[in-house]
C-alpha cells in the first residue's frame, strides 16, 4: 500500500500554505501566508483551485478545520448550517467562516498567537490553544465555557479525546491528558527527546500518535503506554494525521510523506520536493489525503496498492478505480474496472466486496464478470465484516446485513442502541450469530441471531467482568457450539459459550493477549500473547475441569522472528500468518494434521479419525480425538483415545458408564466426564431423578448445591448432612458453613425433641399400666 501523488497545479498560493481541510469528499480548502482561502476541486487526478475570498493583510492562519458533519444529516438546510470553518490566526483570534468565505464571527482568544483550533467530535464545542499556555473551551457559537489548562509554555498542538471528555496537549517534550473533571489532575508523561510538534488522537481505536523535533513518531494508548517508536528520520516531523477509520496515518516532514499502519510500521515513503509539510488532512472516506506545503504547493494523494489475500487469490487495488485479481496457482489474472473510486474492499469466504461512495459491488471467485451491485443508503461505510453466508456493512452507528447476492437481509437492532459510533474491533460475525459491544456500556455484549431463514432477533445479552476491547466468533460447527473469544481492557483472554445450553460459561485462558482470530475452516483458535503464538486445537475443552487435557490441546511457539507488536493476519488451511511489527509476514504451519481430523469429525467419520491417529501416533492428536469423542458421546472412540494417552482413570470411568442401564444416567455421566456439572444436574432433574442429582453434587464436593437441592425437594437431607460430617472428619476440621451449621443445629434439636418425646411416652405408658402382682401375693 502506498500514496499515489497527484499532478501538481502551481496556480494556487503564492506563499507558504499553513493549513488545509476537507469539506466534502472532493472539496479541499487551504489557507496560507498570502491571505487567500482557496477551494480545490479534484478532476482527473488534478486539483483545480478557485479563490473563495481574500482575507485582510493581518490575517495569518495557523490552523483550520471544518465543522464535523454527522452521517445522518438529511435536510439540505441542516447541511448548510454545518458548513462552518474554524480558523485560528497569529493575532490571538479564532474566526468562524462560512462556505462563501465571509467571517461570521471573530473572537479574541489568546495573548499571542492562537496555535490550535479544533472542533470536538460531534461539533458541539471547540478548543483553542495559544502561545500564552492556555487552552480554552468554547461553545459552537464562540462563547467561552472554561479555561481548562493554564500552563507556562506555549501549547503547540492539542486534540480531543474520542469521547470528548478530555483533551490531549503538548508541553515541551511532554504529553498531558486533562480530564474535564475539575478535581482531576492531568496525566503527564515524557514522550520525546525534543519539542513535540504534532499530535493526533484517533476516534476509532483510541490510539495517540505524536511526533517532534527528535525526528521520531511514536504511538501511545490513552494511558500513556508506548506501543511503537520509529527510528530517527532525516528531518524533524512537522505534521501527522490519522485516517478516519484508524487503520493508518500519514506523517509529513521536509520533502517527504510517509504512510504508516496503525501498529506503527511504514507502508511507503514518498519524496515530494515541496519543502516541509505543515498540515495533513484526510478525506472522510479515508482514501485521499491533502497536504499543505511550505513551498506554496497543495499536494493531493490517493491510497493505492492495497493488497488482500484469500485462499489462492490475491486482489490488488492498482488505481483509484481498478482492481487486479490474480489466482496464484494458475497465474490467471482478472481486471475489475469499477465505475467510481474504491473506498473499501474486503476479501474472504469466496467473495470480494468492493465499496464505492455510492454503491457496493460483490464479486464471486467463480465468476468475476457479473457482480451483484446495490446502492448504499448514505455512502458512509466505515467497515465491512464478512462471514460464510452473509456480510455486514457498518455505517457509523448502523449495521446492515446483506447476502452475497446483494439482498438486504435486515438491519440488526439491540436494546439501548444510541447515536454513538460502533467500533469495528468490538463486532463479531459468523453464519448465525452477531455479537456487538454496547455503545455506552463497554462491559455489555448483545447477542443477535442473524440466521438467513429466520428474522433477526436479539437473544440474552452477556455482561463481562471488565470493559471489552476485542471480539471474535468461531465460524465452524452448529449453533450450540458457538464460542466467543473476548479480550478485555486488562488484555486478559476469555472464551465464552453464548448459544449453547450452558450460556455464559466463561473461562479465562490467557493473559497479555494482543491479537485473536478463529480459523475459517475448523474450530481452531489462535492468539498472540505478547510475543508468543498460542494455538488451541480443541477450544471447547477449556471449560473442562481437567487442566491436563487443556494443556495437551494447546501449542505454544515463542518465536523471535515475530518481533515487537505482532498481529495475526489469517488462520486458514493449517497455516497461521503473523504480521510482524515491521510489516513483514511470517507464515507457520502448526496444525496440518488437525485440519483432516476436524474434517473427519465434522463428517461423523470416526473410523477415519482413529485411523489418522494410529498412523500419526501423536499425543496431541489423540487428546483432540478424546475431547471431540467425549462431546459427541462416542464412548468406544473416547475409550481408545484415552487409553492411547495413558489416561486410565478416564478409561475406567467410561467402562463404568457403559454398564449403566438407565439412558438418562448415562447421558448425565457423559456430561460429567466433560466437566459440565450443570448439564449433568439438569439432565437428571428434568427426568425426575432428584436423588441422583444430589448424589452427583456430593461426589463432586459441590456441598452448597447438594444442600440446596435436598432442602428444596425435601429428599436425602440426612444423607447430605452425614456425608458432610464424614468429609470434615477425614479432614479433621470443624464445620464453618452457616447453612450446614443451621441444618445440623436443627437436626440436633429435632433429635433431642424426639428423644424427649420418647421418654415422655414411655413414662406415660408406665403410669397407665396396672401394677403387677408377685407370685407370693397370688
Amino acid at each position: 500500500m502506498r500514496f499515489k501523488i497527484s499532478l501538481r497545479n502551481n496556480d494556487g498560493h503564492k506563499g507558504l500554505v499553513a493549513c488545509i481541510a476537507w469539506n466534502a469528499s472532493e472539496d479541499i480548502y487551504s489557507c496560507g501566508e498570502d491571505h487567500l482561502l482557496l477551494c480545490w476541486k479534484l478532476e482527473g487526478g488534478i486539483a483545480h483551485p478557485s479563490v473563495i475570498t481574500t482575507f485582510p493583510a493581518d490575517f495569518c492562519p495557523t490552523d483550520m478545520q471544518w465543522h464535523p458533519r454527522p452521517t445522518n444529516t438529511s435536510t439540505s438546510s441542516k447541511k448548510q448550517s454545518l458548513d462552518v470553518l474554524l480558523i485560528s490566526t497569529a493575532d490571538g483570534k479564532f474566526h468562524l467562516v462560512n462556505k462563501t468565505g465571509r467571517i461570521e464571527k471573530s473572537v479574541d482568544a489568546h495573548k499571542g498567537a492562537t496555535l490550535v483550533g479544533r472542533w470536538n467530535n460531534d461539533g458541539s464545542a471547540l478548543l483553542t490553544a495559544g502561545e500564552d499556555g492556555l487552552i480554552k473551551i468554547w461553545s459552537r457559537s464562540g462563547m467561552l465555557r472554561s479555561t481548562v489548562v493554564r500552563g507556562g509554555q506555549p501549547v503547540l498542538s492539542a486534540a480531543w479525546s474520542p469521547d470528548s471528555l478530555s483533551i490531549l496537549y503538548t508541553l515541551g517534550a511532554h504529553l498531558l491528558v486533562q480530564s474535564f473533571n475539575s478535581n482531576a489532575k492531568p496525566h503527564k508523561w515524557h514522550a520525546h527527546d525534543g519539542l513535540i510538534l504534532a499530535i493526533a488522537w484517533n476516534q476509532r481505536n483510541s490510539l495517540i500518535v505524536s511526533a517532534g523535533e527528535d525526528c521520531r513518531y511514536k504511538i501511545w494508548d490513552r494511558t500513556g503506554n508506548q506501543l511503537y517508536a520509529s527510528s530517527a528520520t532525516e528531518y524533524p516531523i512537522t505534521s501527522i494525521a490519522w485516517c478516519a477509520n484508524g487503520d493508518y496515518f500519514a506523517v509529513g516532514s521536509f520533502n517527504t510523506v510517509r504512510l504508516c499502519d496503525k501498529t506503527g510500521w511504514s507502508h511507503s515513503l514518498e519524496k515530494v520536493g515541496t519543502g516541509s509539510i505543515y498540515s495533513i488532512a484526510w478525506s472522510n472516506d479515508g482514501t485521499q489525503v491533502a497536504m499543505a506545503c511550505g513551498g506554496g504547493i497543495v499536494l493531493t494523494a490517493h491510497v493505492i496498492d492495497r493488497r488482500l489475500e484469500w485462499n489462492n487469490y490475491e486482489a490488488t487495488l492498482v488505481s483509484r478505480k481498478t482492481i487486479r485479481v490474480r489466482e496464484v496457482s494458475s497465474e490467471r489474472h482478472e481486471t475489475l474496472d469499477i465505475s467510481d473510486r474504491v473506498i473499501k474492499l474486503e476479501f474472504g469466504f469466496g467473495h470480494l466486496v468492493v465499496i464505492t461512495p455510492s454503491q457496493c459491488h460483490v464479486y464471486g471467485v467463480a465468476n468475476w464478470n457479473t457482480p451483484a451491485i446495490f446502492d448504499l443508503k448514505n455512502g458512509s461505510v466505515t467497515s465491512v465484516i464478512l462471514a460464510d453466508k452473509h456480510f455486514i456493512l457498518v455505517e457509523w452507528n448502523t449495521i446492515s446485513l446483506y447476502s452475497y447476492q446483494g439482498r438486504l437481509l435486515g438491519v440488526p437492532r439491540w436494546k439501548g442502541m444510541t447515536q454513538e459510533p460502533v467500533h469495528t474491533s468490538c463486532i463479531a460475525l459468523c453464519s448465525d450469530t452477531l455479537v456487538i459491544r454496547d455503545q455506552s456500556n463497554d462491559k455489555l455484549l448483545h447477542v443477535i441471531e442473524v440466521s438467513s431463514h429466520k428474522p433477526i432477533t436479539e437473544g440474552q445479552p452477556y455482561t463481562h467482568f471488565h470493559g471489552v476491547s476485542q471480539l471474535s466468533l468461531n465460524h465452524v460447527g452448529s449453533t450450540a457450539e458457538r464460542q466467543l473469544a473476548v479480550v478485555d481492557v486488562n488484555r486478559d483472554l476469555f472464551l465464552i459459550s453464548i448459544r449453547a445450553n450452558g450460556f455464559g460459561r466463561c473461562c479465562k485462558i490467557a493473559v497479555m493477549a494482543q491479537g485473536i482470530q478463529w480459523a475459517t475452516d475448523a474450530n481452531i483458535f489462535a492468539a498472540m500473547l505478547n510475543v508468543t503464538l498460542s494455538v488451541w486445537l480443541c477450544p471447547n475443552c477449556v471449560h473442562y475441569s481437567d487442566r491436563k487435557m487443556i494443556r495437551k490441546t494447546r501449542i505454544d511457539s515463542d518465536n523471535s522472528e515475530f518481533g515487537k507488536q505482532p498481529s495475526i493476519a489469517s488462520v486458514h488451511e493449517g497455516l497461521i500468518t503473523v504480521r510482524r511489527g515491521d510489516g513483514a509476514l511470517v507464515t507457520s504451519a502448526y496444525y496440518t494434521f488437525f485440519i483432516g481430523l476436524h474434517q473427519h469429525v465434522m463428517n461423523n467419520k470416526w473410523k477415519d479419525a482413529l485411523s489418522l491417529c494410529r498412523i500419526a501416533q501423536n499425543e496431541i492428536l489423540w487428546t483432540c480425538v478424546a475431547v471431540l469423542a467425549t462431546e459427541a458421546k462416542e464412548l468406544d472412540v473416547a475409550e481408545e483415545s484415552y487409553a492411547a494417552i495413558c489416561r486410565f482413570d478416564k478409561v475406567a470411568y467410561i467402562q463404568r458408564v457403559k454398564q449403566l442401564s438407565n439412558k438418562v444416567e448415562r447421558l448425565a455421566a457423559m456430561a460429567l466426564l466433560t466437566g459440565d456439572l450443570l448439564a449433568a444436574e439438569g439432565i437428571l432433574l428434568q427426568n425426575g431423578l432428584v436423588a441422583e442429582a444430589i448424589h452427583t453434587n456430593l461426589k463432586m464436593f459441590n456441598w452448597n448445591r447438594a444442600l440446596e437441592l435436598a432442602t428444596k425437594h425435601k429428599k436425602e437431607l440426612d444423607k447430605v448432612l452425614s456425608a458432610r460430617r464424614e468429609y470434615l472428619s477425614i479432614l479433621n476440621k470443624q464445620e464453618t458453613n452457616p447453612q450446614y451449621l443451621n441444618h445440623m443445629t436443627n437436626e440436633l434439636k429435632q433429635q433431642q425433641d424426639d428423644l424427649k418425646f420418647e421418654r415422655t411416652t414411655e413414662s406415660e405408658k408406665a403410669e397407665n399400666q396396672p401394677e403387677k402382682l408377685s407370685f407370693l401375693e397370688l
